[in-house]
């Protein structure tokens, strides 16, 4: 069915009301009511710098190379919670970004609290002795 020609127009209500009949404020009530800024009032400078603007902020990638590269090595679910990353991301940082563009060796063992990664060849922080006999080069 189609509706009536009759209900169509008792919803356009006649003329359109202007804003003002509306009320709408004018720009200048708009710009009054607005509070005033003071200049220069973000840009105060200090005696001395915070000491999180004097560090740069550390990469997660950074901070990863940095768990890596401890003698007991780490996991892939202790980079996730040191990073929020998914698991798979992790593993695919370690073969895109670290074996392929930073060309670090990566050894991984399996150990009682899952399999553990390792930087091999950089100045002795990964253990050459394997205590499970499973560790593969992930190269």
């Amino acid at each position: 069915m189609k509706p009536s020609t009759k209900a169509a127009k008792a919803k356009s209500g006649g003329p359109k009301k202007s804003s003002r009949e509306r009320g709408s404020k004018t720009v200048e009530q708009q710009k009054a009511e607005k509070p005033t800024r003071i200049r220069g009032a973000r840009s105060q400078a200090t005696s001395e710098p915070s000491p999180a603007a004097a560090a740069p902020r550390q990469s997660k990638q950074a901070v990863v190379i940095a768990l890596l590269q401890r003698p007991g090595g780490v996991t892939v679910a202790e980079i996730v919670t040191a990073t929020g990353w998914q698991p798979h991301t992790v593993r695919g940082l370690f073969s895109g970004t670290l074996k392929k563009k930073l060309g670090l060796g990566l050894t991984s063992a399996q150990e009682d609290r899952g399999r553990v990664y390792r930087i091999v060849g950089s100045a002795g922080t990964a253990s050459t002795g394997v205590a499970s006999g499973d560790a593969r080069a992930e190269a």
